[in-house]
């Protein structure tokens, strides 16, 4: 007797049968084109969007990625609610973006207590059968295998688009709807930390933020060791307190395997994350030097971003970077008082590349503790809320890890 093949990798104890194959027209009804084709002149006659809430929320491609409850999200009145009606949402439905940059991204839409509907150029998946779960299948399209199977729906280069009917055929393996189920319920609990974990980091984030504001603006103030109060602040200029360094071109000197990471706008702006490395540190960096981006595109993203070393003889500084030294303040100090500071953005016009020179570096106004030990104090506060923020990033990508790996061994 043969054995059985078509079965999972890991598998809940009480399951033993193997999985069926099924095409997906037979277990759903995939729905798109709402609108009659040709169509849009009159849905953009017939339906108005708000940016504020209104009778329906109205999900977009882009909701697929972010999830719909997010700062972004759209309404439509009542009149265009009901002029889209074979799009009305009930909550259990697989959505899937039909075309653009993230074609094939798909949202698992929950049971809401808002009416919702969808813009065009969305798919619709819905179950058709009673032995059959959408959450199911939500989760095996994320699986490679499902991933795969959605991509050789996909045809055009330029605009590429989900051809339904490829969609229709794709073959996906299914077991009981009691064992669905449960997996499903399973990778809902996984997900469901994700979540927690995520909305922890976000709301330390946001900590963190509104802390810096009051400790900057002196509505919270450290005590020295004894109780005693610290002398008021003072407004330096960044030159004052700091020595500067230009950074040295290094990219004649990468090396796959080099000994040091080369400190560039890259390695900066992702916070340590890509790393380029070369055997010649040109400019060596020390434990305690806090480098600077000074170059950026127009409205970019890393201009004034900074970043703290917190180990010898392991960085070299590149070009078109900056490092600052210590000479009369602590700078782990500095570092939380600079990066992306509003007076290195305001150089950033917006138009073209922004490149900041060593004196309006230099002239950086700052307000700042006249005692060193002040300095400190607050550097290791906010150190301990980075470690924490840390550590809750580390165990999100812990559970996003644990997740991959059960879409990839707990189906067929």
């Amino acid at each position: 007797m043969s054995e059985a093949v078509n079965i999972p990798q890991l598998r809940f104890p009480e399951f033993r049968e193997e999985w069926k194959i099924v095409k997906l027209t037979d277990i759903v009804d995939v729905m798109t084109d709402y609108v009659a084709a040709g169509s849009f002149e009159s849905l953009r006659n017939n339906v108005t969007v708000y940016d504020k809430p209104n009778y329906a929320i109205y999900l977009r491609l882009t909701d697929l990625r972010k999830g719909i409850y997010h700062k972004d999200l759209k309404y439509v009145d009542r009149s265009s609610y009901d002029f889209l009606n074979k799009s009305n949402l009930c909550g259990g439905e697989i959505l899937m973006a039909n075309i653009g940059a993230n074609v094939g991204d798909t949202y698992l839409m929950p049971v809401i207590d808002d009416f919702a509907t969808i813009a065009p150029n969305m798919i619709v998946i819905k179950e058709n059968r009673l032995e059959f779960l959408s959450a199911f299948l939500f989760y095996w399209l994320n699986t490679r295998k499902g991933e795969k199977s959605i991509n050789t729906a996909i045809s055009g280069s330029g605009q590429p688009k989900i051809n339904k009917t490829d969609l229709k055929q794709i073959k996906i393996s299914l077991t009981s709807q009691l064992e669905q189920a449960k997996i499903a319920s399973f990778l809902t609990a996984v997900d469901n930390k994700i979540e927690q974990l995520s909305k922890k980091q976000e709301l330390l984030g946001e900590y963190k933020k509104g802390v810096m504001q009051q400790i900057f603006s002196q509505a919270i103030r450290f005590k020295a060791d004894d109780g005693s109060t610290f002398p008021e602040w003072k407004e330096k200029k960044l030159g004052d307190i700091v020595r500067f360094e230009n950074g040295k071109g290094h990219e004649q000197n990468i090396s796959k395997d080099g000994k040091f990471i080369v400190v560039n706008s890259k390695f900066i702006s992702s916070q340590g994350r890509v790393k380029k490395y070369t055997d010649t540190q040109k400019s060596p960096l020390n434990f305690g030097d806090v480098v600077m981006v000074m170059s950026d595109v127009p409205n970019g993203k890393a201009l004034a971003k900074c970043y703290y070393i917190e180990q010898d003889n392991l960085y070299s500084l590149n070009q078109r970077i900056c490092g600052l030294k210590h000479k009369l303040a602590d700078t782990k100090f500095i570092y939380y008082r600079i990066n992306r500071h509003k007076y290195f953005l305001s150089f950033d016009s917006g138009v073209g590349q922004t490149n900041l020179k060593k004196m309006e570096i230099l002239n950086c106004p700052l307000n700042i503790p006249t005692d060193i030990k002040e300095q400190a104090k607050i550097a290791n506060f906010l150190s301990s809320v980075d470690n924490k923020i840390e550590q809750m990033g580390k165990q999100l990508d812990e559970s996003k890890q644990f997740k991959k790996a059960l879409l990839q061994q707990m189906f067929v």
